[in-house]
Parts: structure tokens; C-alpha cells; sequence
């Protein structure tokens, strides 16, 4: 199988980027874990309860589940990775993960049960756990370098810019019976490598692009989906001119959506016009994809009125692990000019772009696909002004009341009211240029069966089956 780029970090309570989860969820599991629908299924937890004022979670571990180094999961093992989590016992005791944020307390009254106490209702809880892994205690400091999991794949290898291996976990509290052996993800950069490596018979499974697929004729399996993703332009909040809504609006009214949609993706994509896909139906708020027509003149009026009648210059800086960051960007430099904003682009490697630009907020302007997630909470947390991963520095008090107010409802109607709110919030505030959602097509030889589309970046080997 084909990735495009190395993993940020084979820690999985540290690593960032979706390209890592999507191979790395098949080798670490939570007490809970993902499922094709969009909901959670039982993981290392085979039950759970929830007490009557919601704050407290009762769970009871599988029998049976082992790490891949033989040992069993136990309680310890979930109380040492929510402290680690959580930032306890770390030299600084910062979590590294906001997620965990409204847990007051984890306990483990034997070796079967892991309890844990919410500070106030979260909605969200549940989903929440379905990425965020048990590890082993034993393991405490190797996490990153010899990976250790309960996944139906263990870790055996990674080689940079190389190769990821896998093998089944025999142990696997699944039947892994008819599991393929082994799975090598290929890191290759260029799409067009990936493609002729497929063709050739190098690669058994790559993703193609809209303007690929006629390239592959009847000898290929395609499946196609919504990616579930948000592909925007984000504009640092803390860097004038970008500080200024008017500035953010105009930049807006000057990028064409729809012609990107053609260009880069064949029309294989729906234009979105605030953090959320329509994938995510019942929360998704219609209409506002519209909110900002492509209208270089209004882009001009709007400039003038916040002090920049001749425009200004700024960089697009955008990461070079996927082909259609760099032929948007070029469309979005020459519809900027239009108006008179000079956008250079800058093009740097993605580990790069996740330490200068996503991490420490050094950028003007950039590219990046949001990847989809299990819950609006996720999505849209983003943008609250105490989120460690709000890198463009969106500060908003009414749209952090109603992401707070969404979380802590009691019913679902409130809880679905208050997110759509929260989208009209991020489109008047015109707070990125929310692009598109595209679509996803892989291709794979016929002998590759069972591939199973996820509503996140995940690549679910235990469903894939080699046939001659």
C-alpha cells in the first residue's frame, strides 16, 4: 500500500498528522475504537455504564486483550496513559491532548475496572476515546521508537522516506485468521510514481486523483467516497493585515471555489463554506457555502475600506506532501493578484509545515486539509480561543460560549442548534477561506478485497482480504 509522506511520530500520544493515524490505528486501539458509520464500537473495553447524572464512566476491560509484547492490558495500563495524556507526572504538566481536559479523576478499583470522573457533562466523551490509545506502562519511553499496541497489526519496522511494516497480531482478541500476514506501506511522494507503480505491479493500493482514473481502465478496483475533510485557506489572526474581518472577507469574494473544484479536483469535490462537511448531515449547516460569492470587485471595495486600496503582499506557505496543495495554491496566488494581493508561494517538507506553521504559528497564510473526525466537537473545536491546535489564532468569546454550551447539552436538539450557530459564527467572521470537501478515490488490484471507507483517515486492514 502507497503513503504519501513519513510518519510525524510513531508515539501515538504525540503524533498529529491523520496520515500517521490512518495506518497507525490498525497497530493501537482505545477502550473504544471507530466504526465505519461514524459511531464507536467496544475496544479494550468490552462494556462501559454511565451514571445517572453523567459524570461518571464505569468500564470493564476485555478479557483476554493483550499488548503486543505479550503482556496483558490492565487497568494499570489505561491509568498510566490517561496520566500521560492528561500531562501528569511530565516535567512541564502540560497534557498533550485537550480532549481529556474535563476528566477530574481515573480510577482503578482492580485490575478489570477503569473509572473515570467527569468535572462536568461532556457529550462528547465517548467519541472522544476512540483515537486516543491505552499503551503499555512497560513501554514508558519507547513509544516512538519500538511502538507497542493491542491493534489486530503489530509494529516491525520503519525505514524514513522508505517503508512502514506490519504484521497480525496473532494474539489479537479477534480472530485474525484470515488477516493478511503482512502489509508494507510504501512512502512515495509523487502521485504519478504511486500510479505507475500500481500499473506496474509494484504497489497493491495507492489513492488516485479525479484526473487519474481513465488512466486505470477496467484492470482496478475504485472505491470512491467523501473524504469528510475541510480543505481551507487559513490566514494567521495574529499577523495584520489578517486581523482585520473586512481583509479576511475580501480575501474571500476573491478565490473562486468552484473553478478550483474543477482544476484541481475534476469536480470531484462540494464547495463548503464553513468548518464542516455535509457529510456530517445532522450537523451540518446549509446555505453558507453561498455566503461569500466569488466577486473580485467586492474583494477590491472591501480592501479599500480596511486601509489597503493597492493591496498588499504575503506568503502562501503550503506543505509538499500532497500534489493538489501546490495547484491550488498557484490558482489562489493568480486570483489574489487580481485584486492586488501579491501571494508568494512557499513549498516546504510536511514535517516542516507541522513544526513552523501548525505548531509554532509562524505563517501568513497556508493550505491545509482538516481530516474528518468522530464527532462536531472535534471538527469544530478547532477554532475556541484555548484549543492548543488553534494555530490561526481565531479568538471569538460568543464562539467559544456556544462550542461550551454545545458540549454540555443534555439533549441533542440543543447540542445540533448550538453547532450550526457555531458555523454561522466562523462564516460571518469569515475566520479562514473554507474551500472544499473533496473526494477520496483508491485503487487497488481486483485480489484486494473488503476495503472499508471510514468518515476519518483510517485504512482498516482487519476488513482487507488477499485473494488469488
Amino acid at each position: 500500500m502507497r503513503t504519501s509522506t513519513d510518519p510525524d511520530n510513531l508515539d501515538p500520544h504525540l503524533s498529529a498528522a491523520s496520515l500517521t493515524q490512518q495506518i497507525m490505528l490498525n497497530v493501537f486501539e482505545g477502550l473504544v475504537k471507530p466504526a465505519p458509520d461514524g459511531s464507536v464500537t467496544p475496544a479494550l473495553a468490552e462494556s462501559y455504564t454511565v451514571s445517572e447524572d453523567g459524570l461518571t464512566y464505569r468500564f470493564a476491560l476485555r478479557t483476554g486483550a493483550r499488548f503486543h509484547n505479550g503482556q496483558p492490558v490492565t487497568a494499570a495500563d489505561v491509568q498510566y496513559s490517561f496520566d500521560r495524556l492528561m500531562g501528569k507526572g511530565a516535567p512541564d504538566g502540560k497534557p498533550l491532548t485537550s480532549s481529556l481536559a474535563d476528566v477530574e479523576r481515573v480510577e482503578t478499583p482492580d485490575a478489570a475496572t477503569c473509572v473515570i470522573t467527569l468535572k462536568q457533562v461532556n457529550a462528547s466523551f465517548v467519541n472522544l476515546l476512540s483515537t486516543l490509545a491505552i499503551l503499555p506502562a512497560a513501554n514508558d519511553g519507547q513509544h516512538d521508537k519500538s511502538p507497542v499496541g493491542t491493534g489486530p497489526y503489530r509494529f516491525v519496522s520503519y525505514e524514513p522516506q522508505q517503508r512502514i511494516v506490519l504484521e497480525k497480531f496473532a494474539d489479537y482478541w479477534q480472530d485474525t485468521r484470515d488477516l493478511i500476514d503482512q502489509v508494507e506501506f510504501r512512502i512515495i511522494k509523487d502521485d504519478q510514481t504511486a500510479l505507475l507503480q500500481l500499473q506496474s505491479g509494484a504497489i497493491d493500493f495507492t489513492s488516485v486523483s479525479a484526473e487519474q482514473l481513465p488512466a486505470l481502465g477496467n484492470a482496478f478496483t475504485v472505491v470512491s467516497h467523501p473524504a469528510n475533510s475541510v480543505f481551507i485557506m487559513g490566514m494567521n489572526h495574529a499577523r495584520p493585515p489578517f486581523d482585520q474581518v473586512k481583509v479576511r472577507q475580501a480575501i474571500n469574494h476573491a478565490i473562486d471555489k468552484d473553478a478550483i473544484i474543477q482544476a484541481v479536483f475534476d469536480g470531484y469535490a462540494v464547495k463548503l463554506g464553513s468548518n464542516m462537511s455535509p457529510v456530517m448531515a445532522k450537523y451540518y449547516q446549509d446555505g453558507l457555502q453561498d455566503r461569500y460569492p466569488y466577486d473580485p470587485d467586492r474583494a477590491k471595495a472591501l480592501l479599500a475600506e480596511a486601509g489597503y486600496p493597492n493591496g498588499f503582499t504575503t506568503t502562501l506557505s503550503i506543505s509538499s506532501h500532497a500534489d493538489f496543495y501546490g495547484r491550488t495554491a498557484q490558482i489562489i496566488a493568480d486570483q489574489l493578484a487580481q485584486v492586488g494581493i501579491q501571494a508568494a508561494i512557499e513549498t516546504v517538507e510536511w514535517g516542516v509545515w507541522l513544526e513552523r506553521i501548525y505548531t509554532n504559528r509562524e505563517f501568513d497564510t497556508t493550505l491545509i486539509d482538516f481530516t474528518g473526525k468522530m464527532d462536531p466537537q472535534a471538527v469544530l473545536v478547532r477554532y475556541t480561543s484555548d484549543f492548543r491546535r488553534n494555530f490561526i489564532n481565531y479568538k471569538n468569546p460568543e464562539y467559544d460560549q456556544l462550542i461550551e454550551q454545545a458540549v454540555r447539552a443534555t439533549n441533542e436538539a440543543t447540542q445540533i442548534e448550538r453547532y450550526k450557530q457555531a458555523q454561522k459564527v466562523l462564516a460571518e467572521d469569515a475566520v479562514a477561506v473554507f474551500l472544499l470537501d473533496y473526494q477520496f478515490n483508491w485503487a487497488m488490484k481486483p485480489q484486494v478485497q473488503g476495503y472499508t471507507p471510514y468518515p476519518i483517515f483510517f485504512h482498516d486492514l482487519s476488513r482487507l482480504r488477499l485473494n488469488p
